[in-house]
């Protein structure tokens, strides 16, 4: 059973005991990658240099160097090249950090489903800490750390395969006309009048999950687990790694979306462990606990999906034992 440590703030408890995580998990390295998501321009949710501050100048103090890093999107987007990436990340201050890398470089490794593109930089760099925005997403329910490699650590050609792999195919024959796929749309982009017809998809694969006739597939697989085996194989090229999930600004969509359409839940403060999986688990148990299953009402997913799967591939364990740190500061 992996540990997870939780703070409700950055308190320097907290921040205390981080350090010595980080001090632990990337002892000798000199270098280390930050996976983290810059966000769309007009995102005003997405992370912001200041929200991860204290956490570089931990790893200042520890004479650990680092990069910022995310690859480029597959979405029609400024961020689609390195470049653009680049550039985006800048005008909003994160070189004011530290140094900020994108790349399209990559390794090929064979997964179950697929052939996955993983990001060079990534893998070559010594060590990996993730940290992710836990907030909702319009496929997986919800993103964090699965998210965060099962997209960010790939290329956007594997990212847009794992979309179209998870897109529905449907038999007609089999159609029992009971309007599951319909309802259960995230985007609302299923029409049905004597059978359903796909207008717009991204290829979440949440009209096959609940299809009870079994009429609808998806193209390769479910994309929760392609998204999953994604991160996993992603993490199993990374030399040290270590999680860190921030609840704060809750959207209902990604930080891929200039307008993720607002906050779904309240700001609950941060959780860190070595484990990507239970990491995720004990960020969504948090919110359910607290306020119900907010992505399942707002995205029609709960999101466990992913979570279940990267446990199958191996990438961590959903179940964990909870440290919560107190402080009065």
């Amino acid at each position: 059973m992996s540990e997870v440590i939780y703070s409700n703030k950055l308190s320097k408890k907290f921040l205390d005991l981080l350090k010595l995580k980080l001090k632990s998990e990337f002892y000798n390295c000199k270098m280390i990658a930050i996976k983290i998501h810059f966000g769309e321009p007009k995102n005003n949710y997405a992370f912001k240099p200041d929200d991860i501050r204290p956490i570089t100048n931990i790893l200042k103090e520890l004479k650990i160097d680092f990069f910022f890093f995310d690859s480029p999107v597959a979405y029609e987007s400024v961020r689609k090249t390195s470049e653009g990436q680049i550039r985006v990340a800048k005008e909003k201050g994160w070189d004011k950090l530290g140094e900020v890398r994108s790349s399209e470089d990559f390794i090929v490794v064979r997964g179950e489903n697929m052939l996955y593109e993983v990001c060079k930089e990534l893998t070559e760099a010594e060590g990996v800490l993730v940290i992710s925005h836990f907030k909702g997403h319009a496929c997986a329910g919800f993103g964090g750390a699965i998210k965060n490699l099962g997209m960010g650590a790939l290329t956007k050609r594997t990212k847009s395969m794992i979309h179209d792999y998870g897109s529905p195919v449907f038999n007609i024959e089999d159609c029992i006309k009971c309007k599951n796929c319909y309802l259960s749309c995230p985007i609302n982009g299923i029409k049905f009048t004597n059978r359903p017809i796909f207008v717009n998809c991204y290829g979440c694969s949440n009209c096959a999950y609940n299809c009870p006739a079994k009429a609808i597939r998806p193209k390769k697989n479910y994309f929760d687990v392609l998204l999953a085996e994604g991160a996993s194989i992603a993490q199993s090229k990374f030399k040290k790694y270590y999680y860190i999930n921030v609840l704060k600004n809750v959207t209902k969509e990604c930080d891929c979306e200039q307008d993720p359409k607002g906050i779904i839940a309240k700001d609950y403060g941060y959780f860190c462990s070595k484990d990507g999986v239970a990491i995720d688990k004990a960020s969504y148990d948090m919110i359910k606990k607290s306020e119900g299953d907010v992505f399942l009402n707002h995205n029609k997913k709960t999101g466990l999906q992913q979570v279940i799967a990267a446990e199958k591939f191996d990438m961590g364990k959903k179940e964990y034992k909870l440290r919560i740190i107190k402080s009065k500061e």
